[in-house]
């Protein structure tokens, strides 16, 4: 769509819904991201963008959880709008979806509570690379496969009898350490004006009650003059 059209509904908002989104884009991040395997309860998902969202976190990638994402806004307050998910494909094959995710440079960090030779702790995880953290199935954490791919195995200490976290809770705890690491560090870690860009009009958009209805009404406004030059302006 023409930047021009998302100028025009621009004018339909607030100034301090303006001033927030350019606020809130100012902070955002794709340093750190967030990946769910098999999610199953809607809560969850809803809880995890809502700990994005608050953090700063931009994006949020899924295998085998998609099908959720719009079944728990009660969790999320409606958080969802300014969240990008990027969903696995059904047909695509695990192997591909996780070499795109890398080839962007990220390093993918599984959470499980089962130890091996990539486990380490949260403090002393480096945070040069761009990191995805991933969270698992409600039952059955990670599955083999997922963990394969994996640079690094995390797991935060528990010190009671149960001994594991409900996955919102496991994803709040390491994401607000993680994200307070790296702000204190003052590394920069904020995205591109291009990306900026993007996703601003995408939030002014989304900041609007029926907007793709007034963008096919002014793209249709917009053909019609295109088509009759000699018309005067109204």
């Amino acid at each position: 769509m023409n930047k021009i059209y998302y100028q025009l509904i621009e004018k339909l908002i607030s100034k301090n819904r303006q001033e927030k989104i350019d606020k809130v884009l100012s902070k955002r991040t794709r340093h750190i991201s967030v990946l769910l395997e098999n999610i199953y309860q809607s809560h969850n998902l809803s809880a995890v963008i809502r700990t994005c969202d608050n953090l700063g976190i931009q994006d949020i990638y899924t295998i085998n959880s998609e099908k959720i994402k719009n079944s728990g806004k009660n969790v999320s307050l409606g958080a969802e709008k300014w969240i990008s998910i990027k969903s696995k494909n059904k047909d695509e094959k695990l192997e591909n979806y996780i070499n795109r995710i890398k080839k962007n440079g990220y390093k993918i960090v599984g959470t499980s509570t089962v130890k091996n030779s990539k486990t380490c702790n949260l403090p002393d995880l480096r945070l040069d690379n761009k990191l995805i953290f991933a969270f698992g199935n409600e039952e059955k954490g990670l599955s083999k496969d997922f963990m394969t791919y994996c640079d690094h195995i995390i797991s935060i200490p528990m010190y009671g009898f149960a001994q594991s976290y409900n996955i919102s809770v496991s994803c709040a705890i390491i994401l607000s350490n993680i994200m307070f690491k790296i702000r204190e560090s003052k590394k920069s870690i904020f995205l591109q004006n291009s990306e900026k860009a993007e996703l601003r009009n995408e939030w002014i958009k989304n900041s609007i009650k029926n907007s793709n209805l007034i963008l096919k009404n002014i793209e249709k406004e917009r053909a019609w003059k295109d088509s009759n030059p000699r018309l005067p302006e109204p």
